[in-house]
């Protein structure tokens, strides 16, 4: 289309830890370091963090003619609830000030297209990075050797998750004695907590999250993976797993687990469930197999290609908007 485009995370720096920073390799759009800098460009990707509020009023203060593009990146249901009320007014107030949004998730989705129904919102996805994975992380697909059982992955709001994929590995050891777990992709701060975890239930071992290719070693070396959040995120995890080979046993909150594992999906509190999944996946690993096969299949949709069209559509119906508008 022509138009320079850059993302803004307002006051959040970009350190490359966040999951919306794909867009910045999907679209190949720089990350501003000052707001300053957004009169310089014609769209501006508006990353939605909820404590980082003002900032889509304020360049549209500053720079009236600039396209703002909201992009969300939180579990919202989780997290909004969580502020004080005259900050959830706030943030919903500098939607306003927005020419669009990409959610995450198709719950998101409606959120805002309640919230803001004056403008156009898409259910944008998490875009799954292949070409990028090929090239670093694609020796760990389908790796050979099958040591352990993942349970839950590390997140501030996911406490929940350890302790049911904890009790599902209990119900594993009374036919699986030797088996081994561990939780993946843990922060520092957690390590004390999940260690408690990991004592009382023996043979689960506790993986801190260092670089992305220990992750992914590690995540290559599991039957399979149990993820019982209760959080209406994406589930970027559900995509690795397809990725990788690997199946997981997940939470009906979480989109891609519904999507790309329909025959593993439970409620997050459905231990019982859970557990029988599991057993059913070590007593019959071919079709766990299968249906990697499927679910990798289906992460397609995910891929940077199509990703792109998303955001292309919504930009051309905002274009549309604002010269209806006269804007």
């Amino acid at each position: 289309m022509g138009l320079k485009i850059a993302q803004f995370y307002g006051d959040k720096r970009n350190n490359g830890d966040y999951d919306n920073g794909v867009w910045m390799d999907l679209l190949k759009v720089p990350y501003l370091q000052k707001i300053e800098e957004a009169g310089n460009y014609d769209v501006v990707i508006r990353t939605m963090w909820l404590d980082a509020i003002g900032w889509s009023q304020e360049i549209r203060k500053r720079f009236p003619n600039v396209i703002q593009i909201g992009l969300s990146d939180h579990p919202l249901s989780t997290h909004i609830s969580k502020l004080p009320p005259e900050r959830q007014i706030a943030y919903l107030q500098d939607l306003s000030f927005l020419d669009g949004i990409m959610a995450l998730t198709d719950e998101e989705r409606q959120f805002y297209a309640l919230a803001v129904p004056n403008i156009p919102v898409i259910k944008g996805g998490l875009p799954f990075p292949f070409e990028a994975y090929d090239k670093k992380f694609g020796k760990f697909i389908n790796a050979k050797e099958k040591r352990f059982i993942g349970l839950g992955v590390g997140a501030s709001d996911n406490d929940r998750n350890f302790i049911s994929s904890a009790l599902v590995m209990d119900r594993l050891h009374d036919i699986y004695p030797d088996l081994e777990g561990i939780y993946l992709s843990l922060p520092s701060y957690q390590i004390s907590s999940t260690s408690i975890y990991a004592d009382y239930y023996k043979k689960i071992w506790l993986h801190e999250r260092e670089g992305m290719e220990g992750f992914y070693e590690k995540l290559s070396q599991c039957h399979f993976i149990i993820n019982l959040a209760d959080r209406n995120s994406p589930g970027r995890i559900q995509g690795e797993g397809a990725y990788f080979g690997v199946p997981i046993i997940g939470s009906d909150r979480l989109e891609l687990q519904k999507e790309l594992w329909p025959d593993l999906t439970v409620s997050p509190y459905s231990v019982e469930d859970a557990a029988k999944l599991a057993v059913f996946l070590m007593e019959a690993p071919e079709i766990g197999t299968g249906l990697a096969v499927k679910a990798r299949e289906r992460l397609e949709a995910y891929n940077y290609r199509r990703s792109r069209g998303k955001f292309n559509k919504l930009l051309r119906e905002v274009l549309a908007k604002r010269t209806v508008e006269g804007v």
